[in-house]
């Protein structure tokens, strides 16, 4: 990757990140598949789960608040995390 990838690269996650926060601002707090779904109806370049969880669990500004848990007949059980803006974190953007 060139300079110039990294760039666009940084670009993008800080977009996404302002996203992320901006939606949980509104929301209160939301879950990684609903944030997930909001970024990806709404973004041109959405993200991946992967991306998604990395910006998520990275960003000091972001919290996890709870888990909950998912799931359904065929995809058995699983926990999936919720997570809420830092009060206060909005204010710098």
């Amino acid at each position: 990757m060139g300079p110039h990838i990294a760039q666009v690269m940084e670009m993008r996650t800080t977009r996404l990140r302002q996203k992320i926060k901006k939606f949980l601002d509104e929301r209160g707090e939301a879950n990684t598949t609903e944030i997930l779904e909001h970024v990806n109806s709404t973004m041109r370049h959405g993200t991946t789960p992967q991306q998604l969880g990395n910006v998520l669990s990275k960003d000091k500004d972001i919290l996890k608040v709870a888990t909950t848990k998912r799931g359904g007949a065929l995809s058995g059980r699983y926990e999936i995390c919720v997570w809420q803006v830092r009060p206060g974190a909005l204010e710098k953007l």
